[in-house]
């Protein structure tokens, strides 16, 4: 039972929020525009905020929206840092970064609010996944409106929520109206709490607008959380008085009847709760009182913000958190082995799961697949145990976004995906989320993305599609692709070890190809191109498959007398242009060979960043090798000239040296002909992936 001096606390905690929320709208429009970021005010729901963060201690994570300020003030968030973010300032919670739909203070318990709808609802998840391995006690709880109700992570992360009965809160402020749209043009008649019901999780409804009940149905979800007994759906019903966006009241645009805004006002949750003290005999005066107390520190936080500084350009300094160094030596003095590519990401797996006794391997059918993901996982189940190898289900969004949560409070992962192709259904998570939370909030982000890059054996459109180029064009997202066994094995290692989210991109045709690899644990850097072959006439920077290409041209075009010079890219972001450059001003010319589309893609990156930096040094045009500008298609016949391959590579040298250098192009052509179909990368490659 609740006592007065605990609802006198809760309607204290909802007059502040009321009145920083009042605060802002007035001096959001004031002379200047010194606020200059969008604001979701929540005026109308301070009751969910403070009756669900009452039970919630500073080791506790709470992820919020774009209408967060109730749930970071509740959470005890600092209110300086607050104001100060709106205004822009460096004092602010993201130092101007983010601005009001952003914000975070880790000592407080508040992880990060984001303003993609359900984008911080699997954060939230993996956050007390991560706490329920570490057995430290911490719950999480993630905030969102109806409206999230309708994507579909949000339905991915309740189901494993419920799948390992992680101590999770899912809160969901009820307000019947997403932006202007009203919840029965966009759901049916039903409880959305049943829905998650039936995702087997225990629920709770009650109104939103009534702080006694959401601080008692909070109490009841959160001590099943703490005892072990799993997630929990609060569905509270609130009356949003604010518009969506913006200083004004709901009715500002008309998305709501002013006589339905005036009718509802009048049973606002401060009124109701006011009310209610007054009848467990607390006098008037002191009620009255709070909002007197509260109106200093909110002036002072306003008027501190305004005198404070604008940041400086840091010109993405915070893109990254800082990468351990590793040397960048070619050479390990240690006994080596001739291993393939697939047996070299095992190795280094199983090296990582020694290393991190907290590291999990996640993928779709990981300990059932006998094969291993092509022999990159062979074993390991085994090995480790199913606590450290595991499935997960077909849920890449909600997943990835576990990952990243579960990121956030230091649990390190390898995610497993077959195909790179399927990381586009978690391109919300990668994109707007790891990509960025670094820069936003300042917070590492140790996750490693392991995707296979398909081709052939009847792969298709969607099975083969080789993204590396899309990836690389995020800002804060690292993207590697090894070549060698002995890179595969020590980029990966160092990926592991990155507090940044890595993408580690395999060529499936490259899972056979051996090299000798050093037995022990070693790191290769992230973000080093490296030269493999040198010569004196042209310039091949390449990725992926196409090293394998290029150095079967250039031996052919070696005895012709033609010296190639290969450099194996190996990184796509951070992009090592160093070697490239330093080629070119040697040899004049440049050709770069890629394993995705030449539109927007790696060779037009390159060559452009060639030619501004220096033009001078080309003696031809630059050259890009890649893929048509259409999907890959199936049938083996019409995939023969689909693929690049070292003959056009050898073509397009031979042209461009015509000038100069006059060579048997047909001979040569003949010399590098793919041998056989040109859908498997040898005859002992019989499918199907």
């Amino acid at each position: 039972m609740m006592t007065s001096e605990e609802l006198f606390s809760l309607y204290r905690q909802m007059v502040r929020i009321r009145l920083v929320e009042e605060g802002i709208g007035k001096r959001y429009g004031e002379e200047g525009q010194l606020m200059r970021c969008p604001v979701h005010l929540c005026m109308g729901q301070e009751a969910i905020a403070a009756g669900v963060l009452a039970h919630f201690g500073p080791e506790d994570g709470v992820f919020g929206t774009h209408r967060a300020h109730g749930h970071y003030l509740a959470k005890q968030g600092n209110l300086q840092a607050m104001i100060s973010e709106l205004y822009g300032k460096v004092s602010g919670c993201c130092q101007g970064r983010g601005g009001s739909m952003h914000l975070i203070d880790r000592d407080a318990g508040f992880m990060g609010a984001v303003p993609i709808v359900g984008a911080t609802i699997p954060l939230a998840v993996g956050a007390a996944w991560a706490s329920q391995r570490q057995g430290n006690g911490r719950i999480a709880a993630v905030f969102f409106g109806d409206g999230c109700f309708e994507e579909g992570v949000l339905h991915e992360s309740m189901n494993f929520a419920a799948l390992r009965r992680i101590p999770v809160l899912f809160v969901c402020e009820n307000n019947a109206i997403s932006v202007n749209s009203r919840l029965h043009e966009r759901q049916p008649d039903r409880p959305m709490s049943g829905i998650a019901a039936a995702h087997g999780i225990a629920t709770f409804r009650v109104a939103g607008d009534d702080v006694a009940a959401v601080w008692e149905v909070s109490r009841q979800a959160v001590a099943r959380a703490r005892n072990g007994e799993g997630p929990a759906f609060l569905e509270l019903s609130a009356y949003r008085i604010s518009e969506h966006c913006g200083p004004n009241l709901n009715d500002a645009l008309g998305n709501r009847p002013v006589t339905e805004l005036n009718s509802l006002n009048l049973d606002c949750p401060l009124k109701r709760t006011a009310a209610r003290l007054q009848e467990l005999g607390v006098p008037w005066g002191r009620i009255a009182e709070v909002e007197v107390q509260l109106e200093r520190e909110i002036n002072e936080a306003f008027d501190k913000a305004k005198a404070d500084r604008l940041p400086e350009p840091d010109e993405g300094r915070y893109l990254f958190a800082p990468s351990p160094v590793w040397p960048v030596t070619e050479s390990h003095e240690h006994n080596r082995r001739k291993i393939t590519f697939a047996n070299a990401v095992r190795d280094a797996t199983a090296l990582a799961l020694t290393e991190y006794p907290d590291l999990v391997l996640i993928g779709e059918g990981l300990p059932s697949d006998q094969a291993g993901v092509f022999g990159t996982t062979k074993g390991l189940y085994q090995q480790f145990g199913p606590d450290r190898v595991m499935d997960m289900p077909v849920s890449e969004n909600g997943l990835t976004g576990v990952c990243i949560g579960a990121a956030l409070r230091g649990m390190r992962s390898i995610m497993v995906h077959n195909r790179l192709d399927f990381l586009f259904l978690a391109m919300d998570q990668l994109a707007n989320v790891a990509a960025k939370w670094h820069f936003l909030f300042h917070q590492p982000v140790p996750i490693v993305i392991r995707a296979i890059i398909g081709r052939g054996w009847g792969q298709g459109p969607q099975h083969s599609q080789s993204f590396h180029a899309f990836f690389g064009h995020l800002p804060g997202l690292k993207v590697v692709m090894p070549v060698t066994a002995r890179d595969a094995k020590g980029m990966l290692l160092a990926a592991v070890d990155d507090p940044n989210p890595v993408l580690f991109l395999e060529h499936r045709w490259l899972h056979g190809v051996t090299g000798e690899v050093p037995d022990v644990a070693y790191r290769c850097p992230l973000d080093r191109a490296r030269l493999i072959r040198t010569g004196q006439q042209v310039t091949i920077a390449a990725f992926s498959f196409m090293v394998l290409e290029s150095l079967n041209a250039a031996d052919v075009l070696a005895s012709y007398g033609v010296g190639i010079e290969v450099i194996d890219m190996r990184s796509v972001q951070p992009l090592d242009m160093g070697p490239v450059l330093a080629s070119v001003q040697k040899t004049g010319r440049l050709l770069v060979a890629d394993t995705g589309w030449t539109t927007c893609g790696m060779g037009a990156e390159i060559i452009a960043r060639v030619v501004e930096t220096d033009l001078a040094s080309l003696k031809t045009a630059p050259v890009r090798v890649g893929l048509p500008d259409h999907p890959a298609p199936t049938a083996p016949s019409l995939t023969y000239d689909y693929y690049p391959v070292a003959e056009t590579i050898g073509r397009r040298i031979v042209a461009m040296l015509e000038p100069v250098i006059p060579l048997p192009l047909e001979e040569i052509a003949d010399r590098l002909r793919w041998q056989g179909k040109r859908d498997v990368p040898n005859p002992q490659f019989t499918g199907p992936f």
